[in-house]
């Protein structure tokens, strides 16, 4: 999966609505992998592009989100204290 979201990228560009999915969708395999701590990077990178370029009610970002959220509280933390660069 990772070859195919360089490929995107290249194809695409980094904020491409496909290229964001393929990303959210490595950070969720990653996750379910237990490799979380490349998981949380992703997701809070597809999060941030999202909602700065897609907007923060596109639903991949809604779903991008989810998957942190679990993801956090997998690792105990609370997913209620967005940070102020990834949401805003």
């Amino acid at each position: 999966m990772q070859a195919t979201l360089a490929s995107y990228e290249g194809l695409f560009g980094p904020y491409h609505p496909q290229t964001l999915a393929v990303t959210v969708a490595l950070a969720e395999a990653l996750s379910a992998s237990g490799n979380r701590g490349d998981a949380r990077r992703l997701l809070e990178r597809a999060i941030f592009d999202l909602a700065k370029h897609h907007g923060r009610q596109h639903p991949l970002c809604i779903r991008a989100l989810e998957a942190w959220s679990k993801l956090l509280h997998q690792e105990r933390e609370s997913p209620l204290f967005f940070k102020r660069d990834i949401v805003s």
